[in-house]
């Protein structure tokens, strides 16, 4: 079995790695012909790859959560963060920092922020009281942030109390909307519209950089007809997206009527259904990621999961390039 550091290059894909000594077979999960390396023109690290809860979770004592600890570093999953090029973060949840030490990432260098949600897990908002003042210097450009209406109340009830004015100014906030386009420092996200939170309108984003395409799906179960309909218009002239990450919180098992997230038979239909609408294609590679202690992600499993379904399976510190 490859280590992970050797790399993997296809078509439209260009390289995945990530630490020595977890190595993965990742041939069926990426396009089946094998080619030439080509330039990098978007790097995505998926910094954090679990649910809510974390794996192992915080306050369990299941077996699942006992396993993960006693095999250490290489089981665990923190809160769902991925970061595009080393500027772009999708999602900040608490474990931010502990990222930014485990895998070597400066978040001074961070520019822009998409929010999908306003759950803790994906957008803890405390933390950006320290971007400035005695806390942060040396600091050349703000923070711009971008979300639903509901984040931006968790932002200003959040820091509300501790906040600087001095501060503040560097954290400008953009409330967005469902298929209205962004458009910052040579990126184009695309809010689409999720299922996932009541009474929230919870946001997935197709994210355009340098002629590659991230199509960014996690929390949702499926994606509703209308995000389905614009991305198949809106990717018509544009070509079918090089990546996209689903949702996985469930892995071997159905979300169910009325769920919030998914498993591999719901990424699987989302997936067929975007292949179907030319949205993604043979060139696309698919992953998995945000998985709950609760349907038990140990290592072994998760593997298996790429294996059956042909996903690429993510991890903490994972890296992709194409």
């Amino acid at each position: 079995m490859r280590s992970m550091t050797e790399g993997l290059f296809c078509p439209g894909f260009d390289r995945i790695e990530g630490r020595k000594g977890r190595g993965r077979d990742l041939t069926k999960a990426l396009p089946a012909k094998v080619g030439r390396a080509r330039e990098v023109f978007m790097k995505l690290k998926f910094l954090g790859t679990g649910a809510a809860e974390g794996v192992p979770a915080e306050f369990c004592d299941c077996e699942v959560c006992r396993e993960a600890r006693r095999r250490g570093e290489r089981e665990f999953r923190t809160r769902s963060q991925v970061l595009v090029d080393g500027v772009l973060s999708v999602d900040f949840p608490p474990d931010a920092y502990c990222h930014s030490l485990r895998f070597g990432v400066d978040f001074s260098k961070l520019r822009y922020l998409l929010v999908t949600h306003s759950h803790m897990d994906h957008f803890y908002a405390h933390d950006f009281v320290l971007r400035g003042y005695k806390y942060a210097r040396g600091l050349s450009a703000p923070l711009q942030i971008y979300g639903n209406g509901e984040v931006k109340r968790v932002f200003d009830e959040c820091t509300r109390r501790e906040m600087r004015p001095d501060v503040l100014p560097g954290l400008p906030f953009s409330v967005v909307e469902p298929f209205v386009p962004v458009e910052f420092g040579g990126y184009r996200a695309v809010p689409l519209r999720a299922r996932h939170a009541r009474g929230e309108c919870a946001l997935v984003y197709l994210v355009e950089g340098g002629g590659r395409r991230y199509l960014h799906l996690t929390d949702t179960c499926g994606l509703p007809d209308d995000s389905l309909d614009f991305l198949e218009r809106y990717l018509a002239d544009r070509g079918p997206v090089d990546f996209a990450a689903f949702d996985c919180t469930f892995l071997f098992r159905a979300g169910g009527p009325g769920a919030r997230h998914m498993g591999l038979p719901d990424a699987d239909a989302l997936r067929a259904e975007l292949f179907r609408r030319g949205v993604a294609d043979g060139h696309t590679a698919c992953a998995i990621t945000h998985f709950s202690h609760n349907s038990a992600p140990l290592s072994e499993e998760v593997e298996r999961a790429g294996r059956e379904y042909g996903f690429l399976p993510a991890f903490d510190g994972m890296e992709a390039e194409f």
